[in-house]
């Protein structure tokens, strides 16, 4: 508010103290306040109210970009088809779930369910988005299959910002009083992010006008700048217990106390997808709101501009760095760059160590404990791909109990992405040249990948969970190609409406190897992809469960820590929390911290904090930079 100087009536105010404004820095009025206009591309303010111009955009079918607290929306009509079609065309989007924005709970009863729990957070000061199942009836006022095309769940928020409920005050006719704000709406409009695929958030009008030029019709602007850009917070609140997949705005930065005091000052980066910060000291832990992925030059120079941001506003002088084991990803990059610059020991930790920590950090959690991590990939200690492991953890150091076993990527990274890679490995391992419900060679490139598979020593193995979900989707036909993360694994878990009693024992474990091969082997004989999706998951859960409760009778340890970003499938994490529980273990699964990747940078500083409480000798072993060290750093 610094650029709006007050009028001499806010002033007065401002400066009286019997006045209930006194000394309240954003008090302002229309005369000296920040300015809405609404606009097209050209950025020049249209005649008339700009409610009235934005609202009336909406309701002709427009795409209306918002600027709003974190940085900007894109909003259209909710039960608009043409509107819908248009905005992912033009985003680029074809198939990842747009979000509702409605008045209040009330107005979103008849199309969601919603748990008393989750309406109170979903009316919280937070006001986070919701991941939430649709009821059936909803179809008949909203374009389900357009909003969330293959899925039972739809993203739900409320407004946010005074600018939201002044679009709906406006669509409402200016209503006097605050009566309307508590009664039903039956008009929604999407509300989604803008900005294109893997970019950080726009925050700024200039950058909003060039880079949705393609994209929105129209522009609803203000001045007031926009400091740090914010996304909204996301859960995932299908099932039970919830599951924080974004912190951002209402939630982040995220402020922990920790059991003891931190012998030292710690920095960390998080790892190349989902990436946070994270700054620890004393018995103070803050974890930044999510960064974005580290494959844009935009996003890694955010990255960098939200560590200096958040220890200039905490006054905080790290003394020691830290990042992922990867070395080839920005964040490692930039903290071997500040630690050297700064003079400084620089901690590379372990993906999934950093994983297990982050739950142990939020809970103080400082015994021993076992930590299951389902993921798409982390860097192991030897360089193989990892994504399925169970871990023993404790405040010094972990050991790994066991692995999935790997299926291969036939492809590389490409297999992550075309699930009907996955699908031809796994039928070539098994003997196969089609499932029941998926043929291969139907698809651009099978001849060529057939070469590749027999020449496995040229496709890279993987423990990852992610992929598993993958190939499964592909088998069964259910997405052979996808075009945005686990879109297959998304699909595969809106199929399943109940987990079947299996007739025999779908996976093997030997010396701590779990292998879902035999149940890989009967997905591929079923024709029903209904029925294919639930026998997975079922023989999925059934593996995992006795899988950790025969690690907790070898190590006598009754305390699980479930993470990952495979944990987002809530038929996954009901099921298994429930199965655990009942068997009589503790089980930690993140509340206020990120499933996934967005919570590393806590479990990164919790573990260097905890690793320098060991003699100096261990200490030093284990830095990837020490500043003075003569020979190799």
């Amino acid at each position: 508010m610094q650029a709006f100087e007050q009028c001499p009536t806010c002033l007065a105010e401002y400066q009286n103290p019997a006045d209930r404004r006194f000394h309240a820095q954003p008090n302002a009025c229309a005369q000296c306040g920040p300015r809405l206009w609404c606009s097209t591309a050209d950025g020049e303010p249209l005649s008339g109210d700009p409610l009235e111009r934005a609202v009336a955009g909406l309701q002709a079918g427009k795409i209306l970009a918002i600027r709003g607290m974190g940085g900007f929306y894109l909003m259209c009509a909710a039960d608009d088809p043409v509107a819908i079609a248009q905005l992912r065309h033009r985003k680029r989007r074809p198939h990842k779930p747009l979000a509702i924005m409605a008045l209040n709970g009330a107005s979103l009863e008849p199309w969601v369910e919603l748990s008393r729990e989750n309406r109170a957070l979903l009316e919280s000061a937070a006001a986070p988005l919701l991941i939430v199942p649709y009821k059936e009836g909803a179809a008949s006022q909203l374009m389900l299959e357009a909003l969330a095309p293959g899925l039972k769940d739809l993203g739900v928020l409320l407004p946010s910002t005074p600018l939201h409920w002044l679009l709906f005050h406006t669509l409402l006719g200016q209503p006097k009083g605050s009566g309307w704000l508590q009664r039903p709406l039956s008009t929604a409009w999407v509300a989604t992010s803008a900005n294109l695929g893997g970019q950080p958030l726009i925050t700024d009008n200039h950058q909003a006008l060039e880079q949705l030029a393609d994209i929105a019709d129209l522009w609803l602007l203000h001045d007031r700048e926009i400091i740090t850009g914010c996304d909204d917070s996301v859960f995932q609140a299908s099932r039970s217990p919830r599951a924080l997949v974004r912190p951002g705005r209402g939630l982040a930065p995220l402020h922990l106390t920790l059991p003891e005091a931190s012998p030292v000052r710690v920095l960390a980066l998080g790892a190349y997808l989902k990436t946070s910060v994270c700054l620890l000291g004393e018995d103070q832990a803050c974890l930044s709101q999510y960064v974005g992925d580290l494959d844009q030059a935009t996003t890694c120079r955010r990255l960098r501009a939200t560590a200096e941001h958040l220890c200039q506003l905490l006054d905080f002088r790290p003394e020691m760095i830290c990042s992922d084991l990867h070395p080839d990803v920005y964040s490692s990059r930039l903290a071997e760059e500040l630690a050297r610059q700064w003079q400084l020991p620089w901690l590379q930790v372990q993906h999934h160590h950093a994983h297990v920590a982050a739950v142990m950090a939020e809970f103080g959690l400082q015994e021993r404990v076992l930590g299951l991590v389902l993921d798409g990939q982390g860097l192991g200690e030897e360089g193989q791909a990892r994504g399925g492991e169970l871990l023993e953890v404790n405040t010094l150091g972990f050991s790994r109990l066991g692995e999935l076993a790997p299926l291969l990527l036939p492809g590389g990274d490409q297999a992550a992405r075309e699930p009907w890679r996955l699908a031809a490995g796994v039928l070539h391992q098994l003997g196969l040249k089609a499932s029941a419900a998926f043929d291969p060679g139907d698809q651009p490139g099978h001849a060529l990948l057939q070469k590749l598979l027999a020449r496995p020593h040229l496709c890279s193995p993987t423990t990852s969970a992610g992929r598993l979900f993958d190939a499964a989707a592909g088998l069964l036909g259910v997405c052979s190609h996808q075009s945005h993360e686990a879109q297959a694994a998304m699909q595969l878990e809106a199929l399943v409406t109940g987990l079947p009693t299996l007739a025999e024992r779908l996976w093997t474990l030997k010396e701590g190897q779990l292998s879902f091969w035999p149940l890989l082997s009967a997905v591929s004989t079923l024709t029903d992809p209904r029925q294919g999706a639930e026998v997975f998951h079922a023989g999925l859960i059934g593996g995992l469960e006795e899988w950790l409760e025969k690690a907790s009778e070898d190590t006598g340890l009754r305390k699980v820590v479930l993470s990952g970003g495979c944990f987002l499938n809530g038929v996954l994490r009901q099921a298994l929390v429930a199965r655990l529980q009942a068997r009589g273990l503790e089980v930690y699964v993140p509340q206020r911290v990120s499933v996934n990747d967005t919570g590393l940078a806590l479990g990164q500083a919790w573990v260097a904090s905890m690793a320098r409480k060991t003699d100096d000798s261990q200490f030093l072993e284990r830095l990837s930079y020490v500043p003075g060290r003569t020979g190799p750093n």
